[in-house]
Order: structure tokens, then sequence, then C-alpha cells
């Protein structure tokens, strides 16, 4: 040990300020990715609109009863028929229940949209009534609904 010399240990006031100024440079511009919620959401609300038709369906599977399933830019919401003894009829009044009995409707988080405007009707035999159904799309989520068999895919959830 030297008894004139005096080893200094630390950082200098203009190291730790560049090190201050580069951090918040990277947090202005990676700090909004971080915050960025909509892909999320988008992807949660595709995933819950994609249970909620195959619910329906099943719903007309195991009632016997037909489905109509609405869905626009405010939510979606499943109606049957109401049913006496074995015959179902009248207009789509009956909210299909899920199995905790609140309806089967929902709303899209703020900022997302879903299109177009479409109703399917599921028949008892799990088709649709009608031809093939446009895509639904969902940010860049695309839901295909196949007319014969009812069968929901999801383009771009993998």
């Amino acid at each position: 040990m030297h008894i004139g010399s005096r080893a200094e240990h630390g950082f200098t006031l203009v190291e730790l300020v560049t090190c201050i100024v580069i951090l918040g440079v990277l947090a202005a511009v990676a700090g909004p990715r971080f915050l960025d919620y909509q892909p999320y959401q988008q992807r949660g609300y595709v995933d819950e609109v994609e249970s909620a038709i195959r619910y329906a369906q099943r719903v007309a599977v195991a009632s016997g009863c037909p489905v109509a399933f609405s869905v626009d830019a405010s939510g979606y919401t499943a109606l049957q028929q109401s049913r006496t003894g074995t015959l179902c009829s009248g207009g789509w009044s009956v909210p299909v229940s899920r199995t905790d009995g609140t309806p089967l409707s929902g709303t899209p988080p703020t900022g997302v949209s879903l299109s177009p405007a479409a109703q399917w009707v599921f028949m008892a035999n799990g088709a649709l009534n009608s031809g093939a159904p446009p895509p639904l799309t969902v940010g860049p989520f695309t839901l295909r609904i196949d007319a014969g068999s009812g069968l929901v895919t999801c383009n771009g959830c993998q």
C-alpha cells in the first residue's frame, strides 16, 4: 500500500448522466410497445366469440331446437325458439344460457371491433340453415364457420 496514492472506485457524474439519458431514450422508444394491450384484447375477444359460437352449436344439438347466433360491432348474443313438448316454434325469444346460468352474450373490449355483422342459425344436427357464412374479422384474426358441420376455425390464432 502506498501512502500517497489512493485508489478511487465508482462512477463519475458524466457516466451516470449518460446511462440515465440512454435508459430514457430506450424507455421512450420501447415503452409504448409494452403498454399496448390491443393485440391481447383482440386475441382474447376472438377466442371468446369462437367459444361462444361452438357453445351455441352444441346447445342446438343437445336441445334439438335451433339456435340463432347474432354478432355485430356491439357484441354477440344467442337465442333459441321456445319449446313446447317435442316442437320448437315461435320467434327467437329464449336466451341461451351458459352452464353458470348467465346469458350467452358478450361485448367487445374498448378499441376492438368485429366485422361484418351477421346472424346464423344452427339446426338440431349442428349444421347451419344457410350456405357458407362470411368470415368474421377481429383485427388480424379471422373466424370461419363450415356450413355443413358447424365447425369453427380461427385463422391467425396459432
